[in-house]
């Protein structure tokens, strides 16, 4: 089974379980899953995509997190700024300028955090769908074990 395959199976699962509830998503997972793979290749396919969504969650947890990107020193620099602005507003010579950048860094900075809260949010959407797909296979996994001793 090529990763590629095993790519679109996992946003297809990630897209469908935004707008559908958790038991439908796993469904269609698993009927996709049997359709696209023969009957001896299920298991394989189950402990390859579960070793892929293992890596993919320790690298949205490591690189995709926007809290430690570029962005949230942005942030912080725009914080700085606005303390400064504040400041600058105390003194008579430099009011309108404390006025006119507290304004922008106010501006920037909502946006700003608006794109770093919603990257987040994103992220952290992503792993708990893929969390999800890896308990399902665990169960399943362990369903199939308890049938082969039994």
């Amino acid at each position: 089974m090529k990763s590629e395959e095993i790519d679109r199976i996992i946003e297809r699962y990630a897209e469908e379980r935004k707008h559908a509830k958790r038991q439908v998503a796993q469904e269609h997972f698993l009927a996709y899953v049997y359709l696209v793979c023969n009957a001896g290749e299920v298991e394989q396919f189950m402990k390859h995509t579960r070793g892929l969504l293992a890596y993919y969650i320790d690298s949205l947890s490591l690189f995709e997190n926007p809290f430690r990107n570029a962005q949230v020193f942005w942030l912080l620099l725009m914080f700085l700024l606005f303390g400064f602005s504040i400041y600058m507003m105390t003194d008579d010579d430099l009011c309108l300028a404390g006025i006119i950048i507290c304004t922008g860094t106010v501006i920037f900075g909502t946006s700003l955090w608006n794109i770093v809260w919603s990257k987040w949010l994103n992220t952290d959407l992503l792993i708990a769908c893929y969390n999800e797909i890896i308990d399902l296979i665990d169960s399943l996994q362990l369903s199939q074990n308890t049938e082969t001793t039994a």
